[in-house]
């Protein structure tokens, strides 16, 4: 059985978020600066509004996916440690905690985590521009 402490996994969740996140940020910081320079007119502003609303869409999409997941595992774990492990439901309910650890070490699902990191950053930097402009 591959289940491990859930308290250990949320924190081993946490550093993986966090592992080397200040180059990392510091670079997409860079890019989105590049990407999207100030606000100098209104119609700009309406742009960068219009993208900011279909990628905030897109992370929030990915976001509840992400979150059905860890929620999934967040339950199924605590009904492990509510089964006897000789009993035939606790082999079920074993296999589905399992497969979903699997599923969040897929490299789909990496990417799709590494995709929801990138949006977030961009979707800070578009709304810091639109602030930005808003305050002139």
């Amino acid at each position: 059985r591959r289940r491990r402490n859930p308290e250990l996994d949320e924190s081993q969740y946490e550093t993986d978020y966090t592992t080397a996140v200040e180059s990392g940020d510091e670079r997409d910081r860079d890019q989105w600066a590049s990407l999207y320079p100030p606000i100098t007119s209104d119609g700009a502003r309406q742009q960068y509004k219009q993208e900011f609303d279909t990628d905030l869409k897109r992370y929030k999409q990915l976001c509840a996916e992400m979150d059905g997941v860890n929620d999934r595992l967040n339950q199924l774990s605590k009904e492990l440690d509510t089964i006897s492990e000789d009993s035939p439901q606790y082999q079920d309910v074993a296999e589905e905690y399992n497969q979903l650890k699997d599923l969040k070490r897929s490299p789909d699902y990496q990417t799709k985590k590494m995709e929801t990191k990138a949006l977030r950053n961009k979707l800070f930097h578009i709304k810091r521009m639109v602030s930005d402009y808003d305050k002139v």
